[in-house]
């Protein structure tokens, strides 16, 4: 009888052994990162829901694409081992969210698809999901997108110069702004003694202005230009708008600055650059916003890179040397 009560209880004992050694496979430690551990059942987890779209949140694939998770363990491990670092921060900088904050973000996402929240349910059923795991993959979702956006897309800075330059880079052909001036000139006409004649009084008033005479009152008075506005205003012109030898003359000068004499067929002209402006290329403002925002996507990638680096080198991660 004792025998038989012995060989019972090497029975029971092996059948829990066996039991135990199941749950231990089922459930045991691949990684263990700072506090947290990635299970082999995390591991077999992410290959379903590496077949499910919308299951992986590509923003910690780091650019790469979910295909180039599949058949690649080594990836496979990195992923999870990204997820339970940013979980852990997120924990820490208590920004986890409530259920029914994810109970109102789902009524919102039926809201906009125009449709029940129980038909809303069964399309999420449809995808392959449980409503649960849905829940699950929105919860983590959010939380991410708020903690991305305190620790890294805050702090970006993305500038029109920034964007500008990145867009003269990606069109290489492409000419600067276009110049915009408004100038004022006093022109001396050859068809009034002849051009010897014109050029000479046109460098005394050049002289003059040089010593210190308000180009304005000089204009009023020795402008030979027919209806000539008043301080020799003649206009704002873009580039290629007006005669070749002043756009050529002007093209150096900054506001407020005087030509020396520019001679054209009619005579010579001295011009004064009152303001002066780039417009900028209509196409580049049309995309400056798009260019913008994929700057910020492109930083985004790369500060996210740099923060993951950072953050694997201060924890501590320890492998199962048979992990996987």
């Amino acid at each position: 009888m004792k025998k038989l009560k012995y060989s019972l209880v090497i029975t029971l004992l092996a059948l829990f052994s066996q039991n135990a050694f199941s749950k231990e496979v089922v459930n045991k430690i691949l990684v263990t990162v700072n506090n947290e551990i990635i299970l082999l059942s995390d591991f077999k987890k992410l290959q379903e829901r590496l077949t499910k779209p919308g299951a992986i949140d590509e923003t910690l694939l780091l650019g790469e694409k979910a295909e180039s998770l599949k058949n690649n363990k080594t990836a496979q491990l990195d992923f999870l081992i990204r997820e339970k670092l940013v979980e852990s921060e997120i924990k820490k900088q208590n920004l986890s969210i409530t259920d029914d904050r994810v109970e109102s973000e789902m009524g919102q996402m039926a809201k906009k698809s125009q449709m029940s929240r129980a038909d809303f349910d069964k399309f999420v059923v449809k995808q392959g999901f449980s409503v649960e795991e849905y829940k699950a993959i929105l919860k983590n979702r959010i939380e991410r997108q708020s903690f991305f956006e305190s620790e890294i897309v805050s702090k970006l800075r993305i500038t029109d110069e920034d964007a500008y330059g990145e867009y003269q880079m990606k069109n290489p052909n492409y000419r600067p702004n276009v110049n915009e001036f408004k100038i004022a000139q006093i022109f001396f006409s050859s068809k009034k003694g002849g051009l010897v004649a014109a050029e000479e009084r046109a460098n005394q008033i050049l002289a003059r202005i040089r010593r210190g005479e308000k180009f304005e009152t000089l204009a009023n008075q020795f402008n030979e230009s027919p209806g000539a506005n008043k301080d020799g205003l003649l206009g704002t012109f873009k580039s290629g708008e007006f005669l070749p030898e002043i756009e050529k003359a002007v093209s150096t000068l900054t506001a407020d600055e005087v030509s020396g004499l520019i001679k054209s067929n009619s005579g010579f002209h001295i011009v004064k650059v009152l303001s002066k402006k780039m417009t900028l290329d209509p196409n580049f403002t049309r995309m400056k916003e798009m260019i913008k925002a994929s700057l910020v996507e492109k930083n985004f990638q790369r500060q996210l890179k740099n923060w993951f680096e950072s953050k694997k080198q201060d924890a501590y991660i320890k492998y199962d040397d048979k992990a996987i």
